[in-house]
């Protein structure tokens, strides 16, 4: 899987199934209802191999601060996903 990072949005990308999805979503969820981001998801894909698997876009209402960032990013990391951070792709 791939988890593309930004300020304002997080995105997973290339996920086997649905369960996969769900499993990181139990973990990073909680972490941007109780601090306020106010979540959007948007879910997409197939389990057709080859064609991209399922992913979630998730769109956030403020920006991630630094810390929590680095939170989400950790935990993503944790689940051998690999990361891109959008951010430094434009610096």
């Amino acid at each position: 899987m791939i988890g593309r990072l930004s300020k304002n949005k997080i995105i997973i990308q290339e996920a086997w199934s649905q369960y996969d999805i769900r499993d990181i979503l139990d973990d990073v969820n909680p972490i941007l209802v109780s601090k306020g981001y106010s979540p959007t998801y948007f879910f997409e894909g197939t389990p057709v191999l080859g064609i991209g698997g399922f992913s979630v876009i998730i769109k956030l209402a403020k920006d991630l601060t630094d810390a929590d960032y680095r939170v989400i990013k950790r935990i993503l990391l944790l689940r051998n996903i690999k990361i891109v951070e959008e951010d430094k792709l434009e610096a």
